[in-house]
């Protein structure tokens, strides 16, 4: 009675609490009193009804089973898969050297951000981030270092022991050159080892032009420093050498995995020489691991 006594001219507005009162007394009208008190409705009100299950119908008929929310996908499981498995055999390496390799490898063009955002989910550090184990560290180590280039590619490197003179000078950087081609150009500091008369009848016998860079300016030799750099970051600071011959063939093979499987960022995430073997990009559903440098480093390549 307090429902129908609202003032409303119209059908009252009814809460849950009313349906639910309602909802209850009915059950206590006998079925014969029930019908009697039913509720009539419009036409349009029934054809209202019929249209809104006719649209509820097909829509669930044509719309996918599984609701998604919008927006992007984001990564597929097996490449969240490849970055984490990269860093796990790679910790040294960062979310731009990782985003290169995978573009090297994969042909998959990836963000830096994304792989930043993978490790973050996916990657967990281990507990123990004090350094490698003794065993591990031995197995990467096995005094003095000359190299020369004149592409992005690295030629070779020279090696010797001792006092170092103009004739040791040219016996490095025949060494290094050998089995190259000579180059036309090379580019050198200001070092005194370099007016040694030997040296540059060497390079006059070689035919080749020595250009001097600018006194204190390390920028006036860039390729070279920024692989200096390179080498000592990733590969001397983590590696032991005991004689000149094995640190001579540690730097080979630096060479060959610096030449062949670590991508530049310069050269559009490419090597600087092809593999000598038929090159076959790796899938994200084929694919193995590679080691360099005695395990230091860990490429993808295919199966």
């Amino acid at each position: 009675m307090l429902i129908l006594n609202r003032s409303r001219h119209r059908s009252p507005n009814l809460c849950p609490s009313d349906r639910l009162i309602a909802g209850l007394c009915a059950t206590l009208v006998p079925p014969r009193r029930l019908v009697r008190s039913a509720i009539v409705v419009k036409p349009s009100s029934l054809l209202n009804f019929h249209r809104a299950l006719v649209h509820r119908k097909y829509r669930l008929l044509l719309s996918a089973k599984r609701r998604t929310r919008p927006g992007p996908k984001g990564p597929r499981a097996d490449l969240i898969r490849a970055v984490v498995e990269m860093k796990q055999r790679n910790p040294r390496w960062g979310c731009p050297r990782i985003a290169e390799q995978i573009a090297l490898a994969f042909g998959i063009d990836i963000n830096k951000d994304v792989v930043r955002r993978i490790l973050a989910a996916h990657y967990q550090p281990p507990a123990d981030r004090s350094g490698p184990s003794w065993l591990t560290f031995l197995g990467h180590a096995k005094d003095s270092l000359h190299s020369n280039q004149y592409t992005r590619r690295i030629i070779g490197f020279g090696v010797h022991r001792g006092i170092l003179d103009g004739v040791e000078l040219c016996r490095m950087f025949n060494r290094a050159v050998r089995w190259q081609t000579v180059p036309k150009y090379l580019s050198s500091d200001h070092d005194p080892l370099y007016r040694f008369h030997q040296w540059q009848a060497n390079l006059r016998v070689l035919g080749v032009t020595e250009v001097k860079t600018v006194p204190y300016v390390p920028m006036s030799h860039p390729f070279v420093e920024r692989l200096i750099g390179t080498i000592r970051r990733e590969y001397l600071d983590v590696a032991l050498f005991w004689t000149a011959v094995d640190l001579e063939s540690k730097l080979s093979e630096f060479r060959d995995y610096y030449n062949l499987h670590r991508s530049h960022a310069g050269l559009a995430r490419k090597t600087p020489e092809e593999p000598r073997e038929v090159s076959v990009c790796a899938t994200l559903k084929s694919y193995r691991w590679g080691g360099h440098c005695r395990g230091l480093f860990h490429t993808p390549i295919a199966a």
